[in-house]
């Protein structure tokens, strides 16, 4: 009877959910970085809109989520917003050395704001062309590994700067975005665009 008990327990043990222990620690850590942040944000009255762009522009590893992205690209639509996204993503573009992170995200999310955001988000870009191609000299390689970290941010800006001087490019990705957008809206809502009707 008792080695049967012993069994059940054992058995019990083997089934029993046990936390991932790394995956608790980065949560945890992940959460007291936004905590860090969030409170960063108050302390030096940053606004709502300042502060997505800057975690949509951070140092870290991961890139932006798909919602903050949509979230900044339909802010360009309001010119007091437009001017903050523009203000915080012109600063990132000043970045260098080790912070080559926040300088590739910030032309990502000028990328994604040309094909998705206001049209005097992109009027303003084509204004200001000269502060991406700033980004054509980046340089940095990094000291562990000797990787050249500097040549993402030189081939991004060298696409974007592209995207930028094609009009008829920059047209056809902005209305591929805007059919992506038609389609995922028809789908999350159960309709049908007249596109599938074809």
């Amino acid at each position: 009877k008792e080695f049967g008990m012993r069994k059940a327990v054992a058995a019990a043990i083997n089934d029993a959910e046990v936390p991932d222990v790394n995956g608790l620690a980065l949560k945890a850590m992940s959460l007291g970085k936004d905590l860090f942040r969030k409170g960063k944000n108050v302390v030096l009255n940053v606004s709502d809109m300042e502060s997505k762009v800057r975690d949509a522009t951070s140092g870290e590893k991961w890139g932006p989520s798909g919602t903050l992205l949509n979230e900044i690209s339909m802010a360009t639509t309001d010119p007091a917003h437009l001017e903050v996204v523009l203000q915080c993503l012109w600063e990132r573009l000043k970045e260098s050395g080790s912070s080559w992170r926040k300088c590739y995200k910030a032309l990502n999310v000028i990328d994604y704001c040309l094909k998705n955001g206001a049209r005097r988000f992109v009027d303003a870009v084509r204004d200001n062309v000269d502060r991406i191609e700033a980004c054509k000299r980046f340089q940095y390689i990094e000291p562990d590994t000797g990787r050249d970290q500097g040549l993402n941010v030189r081939e991004k800006c060298k696409a974007l700067v592209d995207l930028i001087e094609s009009p008829e490019r920059l047209a056809e990705e902005r209305e591929k975005a805007r059919k992506a957008r038609d389609r995922f809206h028809n789908s999350s809502s159960g309709g049908v665009s007249s596109d599938d009707l074809r």
